[in-house]
Formats: C-alpha cells, structure tokens, sequence
C-alpha cells in the first residue's frame, strides 16, 4: 500500500502559491518553488509581497523553476546598487530604484499582469490610505518594483498617482484575494521564517537590521493578520499548506550565499512535501 505525501496530495489539487515579504528572501522562496515544480506541484494562480513579488512575478509570467534560479544568481550588487541624493520628489530613499527596474525589465518575458500565464496579485502599501493593497493589473515591473521598496532604502514607487512602498510592512503575506475564490483548492503559503534563524543559530545583525520605520506594523500584527486570512480561506472550504523551511539569511553585502540559500530551501522543502501528508 502506497503512503501518500505531501506533494502527491497537492498535484491533485488546483492550488494557489503565495510568497511572502522578507529581506533579500527571493532566492529562499525560488528554491521553494524548485522543489514544487519537482514535485509536480504546478499552482494556476499566484500572490507575493516584497520578496516574493518578485518570484511570483516571474511565474505569472511563464518563467520556469529552474530559470527562475539562474536568473536570479546572475545578479550582482552593482546591478542595483544605484545612490542617489536621498530627497526626491516622491520622498527620502538612498537608492533611486532604476537600475533595480532595469533588472525586472530585463527578466520579464512580459510586462503587463495582462499577459501573464496565470492571475497575478503583488503586495503593496500605499503611503496615502496606511493600507495594503493587491495590484493585479497595469505594468508589473512598476508593480514589484513598488511592493519591493523598502521604506528608506529606497523611494516610494508612484503609480497612478499614489506612492507605494514595500507591502512587507503592512502585510506579511498577500492572501485576501483567495478567500472568496472558488477556482481553487488550496492555497500554498511559502512563509519566510524569522531572519535570526539559520539551521537554529542566531545570525548577526546587518544593514537594516532592528530598524524600526513609521510605515512599519509590527511583526506580530502582521502575523495575526496572516493568521486571521488562513482562518478565512479554511472557512471557505479550501485547504492551507504552509512551507517555511529554516532559511539562509543575506543581504546586499553577502550575496555570495545566495546559491547556498536558493540550494537549502530547494533541499529543506523536497523533505518537506516528500513526507507523509497528514492534515495539509
């Protein structure tokens, strides 16, 4: 008799992945997709704040697993490290963002949420209502761009005339669109961990590193608010898988451990969906 796994259990489902915000965790949340795709799990449908717009950006936009991780290592410090004078039009930021645009057009096989291969919803907090928002239509690069800002580091994005900045800080993980969504199953959370774990040790503060902004909600209410979503989308019928394999933790001066992070979430997941399924 065949014990069933996870990832058995969710090739059978139509599943949504959403891929949540977290600090350069883009190569965390591609190694986490690598193992899906492995796996034969294939989501019609996708969300990601901050980090994770990117990933999921580049899915919707019919980028496979794999390409998604060469793409993604190729990028240098440089290719995005552009200083400005801080002050500008739309507000204080020490990197003014283009070359980081540059890098998304470059990746993009398409640039409208229009001409994606599935929905696409991007995570973003707009500066003038204090709130969260899912952008699903009008240019992606802008989109990501914007749901990627983070406050200080870079400027607010302009869209349509509002300034967005990083839909981290006002909500972990973009899953608000799912709940009264009847196209599908299940909803796959690829949750990054907290930055101090490594394989369980503390890592040492960096750039950025216990910053507090006044854009930011606290860790913990955006956690309950994650939680408050699950709790949603399981009363409407639909099953919650949440991966969060321990996480490599880098930033823009330690890329070099970019391929180690995309490798260990790859391995720590495939564990993950190879184990039995249990209550997913």
């Amino acid at each position: 008799m065949s014990v069933e796994t996870a990832a058995s259990r969710l090739q059978n489902k139509k599943c949504a992945l959403s891929m949540s915000s977290g600090f350069f965790g883009f190569y965390h949340h591609a190694g986490v997709l690598k193992a899906l795709a492995q796996k034969g799990v294939k989501p019609v449908k996708v969300s990601g704040t901050s980090a994770g717009s990117i990933v999921a950006a580049l899915y919707a936009a019919g980028v496979d697993a794999d390409t998604i991780c060469k793409k993604l290592l190729q990028i240098k410090r440089k290719d995005f490290w552009d200083i400005q004078f801080p002050f500008t039009k739309n507000g204080f930021g020490w990197l003014a963002g283009e070359r980081f645009a540059k890098i998304l057009d470059e990746m993009l096989p398409v640039k409208e949420f229009s001409q994606c291969n599935i929905p696409l919803h991007v995570g973003v907090y707009q500066m003038e209502t204090g709130r969260s928002r899912q952008l699903s239509d009008g240019n992606m690069v802008q989109a990501v761009r914007a749901s990627c800002a983070v406050p200080y580091l870079f400027s607010p994005v302009k869209i349509n005339n509002s300034l967005y900045w990083d839909g981290g800080f006002a909500e972990k993980t973009p899953l608000g669109k799912y709940v009264n969504d009847t196209d599908i199953e299940t909803v796959i959370i690829s949750l990054m961990p907290p930055r101090e774990e490594h394989g369980g040790k503390k890592v040492k503060k960096g750039l950025l590193s216990g910053v507090k902004f006044f854009a930011d909600i606290p860790l913990q209410e955006r956690i309950e608010r994650d939680k408050k979503a699950v709790q949603l989308i399981k009363e409407s019928n639909k099953e919650v898988f949440t991966l969060s394999p321990k996480r490599v933790w880098l930033g823009p001066f330690s890329l070099e451990k970019a391929e180690e992070s995309i490798n260990y979430a790859y391995e720590q997941t495939i564990k993950i969906l190879e184990s039995q399924a249990g209550q997913v």
